[in-house]
């Protein structure tokens, strides 16, 4: 079953992310994290980063919107939209 796994298990994942030193896997595993939540995201995501602020705090890990990752930088109007 693909589930949204348990805060432990990503605090877990984001301590061994931090012990590799790979800031940009930390990032894109939240990202994932969000996108496992599927329709119910805006439910499940608040949640997870409310449990995993602590540590997320203490590793020195920025979420995605923090970083202006949820937003498109450069991205082009539709063509149909002009």
């Amino acid at each position: 079953m693909d589930l949204v796994p348990e805060p432990k298990i990503i605090c877990a994942a984001l301590k061994a992310c931090r012990r590799l030193n790979d800031f940009a896997l930390a990032v894109r595993f939240i990202e994932c994290i969000r996108d496992k939540g599927g329709p119910y995201a805006a439910q499940i995501y608040p949640y997870i980063l409310q449990e995993i602020r602590p540590i997320l705090d203490d590793l020195g890990i920025s979420t995605p919107e923090e970083l202006g990752y949820d937003k498109p930088e450069l991205a082009y109007p539709e063509i149909h939209e002009m």
